[in-house]
């Protein structure tokens, strides 16, 4: 074999442990994206179901689980309860669209801040309904409602830490190239996710 041979297979063997090495990490940060957005589901989850228990027996729906017995007693529906089921429903929707697909696209993701942003007013307007008729007080509610909602923040801002690792390295000119071959995409951050009450 001459010099220039052995340069051209050096180089083969080298740009085939790259690919390979690159491969590897791409899938690390796409896992590390998965399982940030699983946790965060979980979480979200949690707040939804606690969000239904709260809701009138007469327009409860049932998510297959049993939430907690709410504490106050039984409200007769409004029409801020009803949009708050509207909103919940929605919310629900939009969650198991992602929970399908945990590396989805920007519009998944505008899909999901926008479903909870939809829950966030529908709640604040039952939660004023409730106020305004004399009903037990809501601040318990709206604590624990704070509570659940401020558990999500950090998980929130790991999956958005994740993604953001994740989309830097498919935007990397070498790993670009691999990236584009296997139709890796970028995935949607939910900085727009508003947790904070």
């Amino acid at each position: 074999m001459t010099m220039f041979e052995w340069c051209v297979a050096l180089a083969a063997v080298l740009g085939v442990f790259w690919a390979i090495g690159a491969l590897q990490r791409l899938r690390r940060l796409r896992a590390a994206v998965a399982d940030r957005y699983l946790a965060l589901d979980e979480a979200l989850m949690r707040y939804a179901l606690w969000t239904q228990g709260c809701l009138p027996s007469g327009i409860r729906m049932d998510f297959f689980t049993q939430p907690a017995p709410l504490d106050p007693s039984v409200l007769e529906p409004g029409a801020a309860w009803v949009r708050l089921q509207g909103a919940l429903t929605q919310y629900m929707e939009a969650l198991a669209r992602a929970r399908r697909r945990p590396l989805m696209g920007s519009d998944a993701t505008a899909a999901l801040a926008l479903a909870h942003g939809t829950l966030a007013a529908a709640w604040h307007g039952a939660m004023a309904e409730r106020g305004a008729q004399q009903e037990p007080p809501t601040e318990r509610l709206q604590l624990r409602h704070a509570r659940l909602l401020s558990q999500c923040v950090p998980l929130r801002d790991a999956y958005n830490e994740a993604v953001k690792a994740y989309n830097a390295a498919i935007a990397q000119f070498p790993a670009l190239l691999l990236a584009r071959l296997l139709k890796f995409r970028a995935v949607g951050n939910l900085l727009r996710l508003m947790l904070e009450p």
